[in-house]
């Protein structure tokens, strides 16, 4: 595989070339390679022929290496292959999180879960985890349906990377963004409503627990 040329660099085009002699590096209609040395006039009017740019990217060579291209495009889709390599990288080496709670309000979750969207939409992972306090670790079930709901909310660019675990007094889980997603355009998050079969004082029946004992890995 050929090797990506540097954009850092200030390369040398067209009449720039100060060589008299170039060595010409151009794919031939088989796909193959082939170089080709010749005067840097003969290769100049070669690359104006074909409406292109001579650009010496091979200045240290004897005699230099050149090759022709549109070099502005060039320019353009190297300088967003950087970009977008950085973003990755950043995205990569970050891991965001959101913390939730068992009984968050119906408006908190739609946010949250807008918050969550946001970061796998630039590439970042997310850790989802609900903090239990006092009591409330007694109804697992009901964290665990929060987590699904905010997991089915966010299905259509998230991957389930780790199901639902309980650590100490956490339960967490770890979603990806899917690949080949980028930022659209901002769209309402479709949040599921809550069970309505819980009592006031936030436990959950049977059929609810039933339910929601398998939350997301069916749904991301």
């Amino acid at each position: 595989a050929r090797k990506e040329i540097d954009i850092a660099r200030n390369y040398r085009i067209n009449h720039r070339i100060r060589a008299p002699e170039v060595l010409l590096v151009q794919r031939t209609s088989n796909g193959a390679t082939s170089s080709t040395a010749m005067q840097r006039n003969e290769a100049l009017n070669l690359a104006q022929e074909a409406g292109l740019d001579l650009v010496e990217v091979g200045p240290d060579q004897n005699p230099p290496v050149v090759r022709m291209m549109d070099y502005g495009k060039f320019k353009f889709d190297q300088s967003k292959r950087a970009k977008e390599a950085r973003k990755a990288s950043r995205a990569t080496s970050e891991l965001k999180k959101v913390r939730l709670t068992p009984k968050i309000a119906e408006n908190d979750i739609q946010q949250k879960t807008k918050r969550v969207l946001g970061f796998l939409q630039d590439g970042a992972k997310v850790q989802v985890f609900v903090r239990f306090r006092g009591r409330e670790q007694a109804h697992p079930e009901i964290a665990m349906d929060v987590l699904r709901r905010v997991a089915t909310g966010v299905a259509e660019y998230a991957r389930l990377e780790q199901k639902p675990v309980m650590e100490g007094r956490m339960l967490s889980m770890m979603l990806a963004p899917r690949a080949g997603i980028s930022r659209p355009a901002s769209k309402a998050v479709a949040v599921e409503p809550r069970h309505r079969n819980r009592r006031r004082n936030g436990e959950s029946t049977e059929s609810a627990e039933t339910e929601t004992r398998e939350p997301v890995a069916q749904s991301v």
